[in-house]
């Protein structure tokens, strides 16, 4: 089962905007992945990370109680992709945690 969504507005308020917020999508098995444009980051989101978030280039990130990983660059049209678009990304990013 494929699952993707966006975060309501009533979601956390570490997104600068509504198209800011991350989209979640669900693998087959059953992980869920919040997925974000890096470029996107907040300072609450950046106390989050064990990371600095790319200011130049940034990746499209994929985070889950798994695993964070990163697609480089990040896809101009990834708001607009289907979750199965997103999770075929998923599958090519490199792990940064």
């Amino acid at each position: 089962m494929v699952v993707a969504h966006m975060p309501s507005s009533e979601d956390n308020g570490v997104w600068h905007s509504p198209q800011d917020r991350a989209r979640l999508i669900v693998d087959d098995g059953g992980t869920e992945w919040e997925v974000y444009d890096e470029a996107s980051w907040s300072i609450g989101l950046a106390l989050e990370w064990d990371y600095l978030p790319q200011v130049e280039n940034p990746g499209l990130i994929f985070v889950s109680r798994v695993d964070r990983r990163r697609v480089w660059p990040c896809p101009p049209n990834w708001r607009e992709m289907d979750a199965g678009s997103l999770l075929a990304l998923l599958k090519q990013a490199r792990s940064i945690s």
